[in-house]
């Protein structure tokens, strides 16, 4: 899933770089319970209810704006400096984030000097911490576990670069990403050699 839609692949490769971008209290605890990272990806849920958006970046303006045209009320709390240039019925809140609470869902945005009822909540960054790319992956220190050949605790998922540690360095990036990339093409391979022999 991504900001301009879903792919299916059988293999994938995550080399995303590295991300020292704090994570909320109560993010992850939430993440796919309230708390998402794509709020045209799943907009459809949110229809006539109150949501909340973090944005990083003005780019993500237009998905305030994209919200606001289905849910029945959208907050906006910029993390930016800019001009904010969102539609007249977004409510632009100019506080800082400091946690996400509920019971099941995520249901409030505890801010520094206020908070807010909502029904969901989008956090709208450039990057997202290595254990909220996928689901179940396995994380030390801060970067994603690989083995000699790249590969993950995921099947058919694989990581290389600075999302896998230090030194981070483009040389040991670039040989990393060459060793994914023929670890996943032989995944791939094996697959289908085992499709066509049942």
């Amino acid at each position: 899933m991504s900001k301009k839609g879903q792919y299916e692949a059988t293999s994938v490769i995550i080399a995303t770089g590295v991300n020292f971008g704090k994570v909320l209290k109560g993010e992850k605890e939430f993440l796919g319970r309230g708390v998402g990272y794509c709020a045209t990806c799943d907009a459809a849920l949110y229809k006539d209810k109150v949501v909340t958006i973090i944005s990083y970046s003005k780019e993500e303006e237009n998905e305030a704006n994209f919200l606001a045209s289905i849910a029945s009320k959208v907050y906006y709390v910029p993390m930016y400096k800019k001009d904010i240039d969102v539609g007249k019925s977004i409510e632009i809140v100019n506080d800082i984030p400091v946690e996400i609470k509920g019971n099941d869902f995520a249901n409030e945005l505890i801010l520094k000097k206020s908070k807010i009822e909502t029904d969901g909540i989008f956090i709208l960054k450039e990057s997202s911490d290595p254990g909220q790319l996928v689901p179940g992956l396995e994380i030390e220190n801060n970067h994603i576990k690989v083995n000699r050949l790249m590969e993950t605790n995921i099947r058919g998922c694989f990581a290389a670069g600075d999302i896998v540690g230090a030194p981070y360095q483009y040389v040991k990036a670039a040989g990393e990403g060459n060793i994914a990339a023929l670890s996943a093409v032989s995944y791939v391979d094996n697959l289908k050699r085992n499709k066509s022999m049942q």
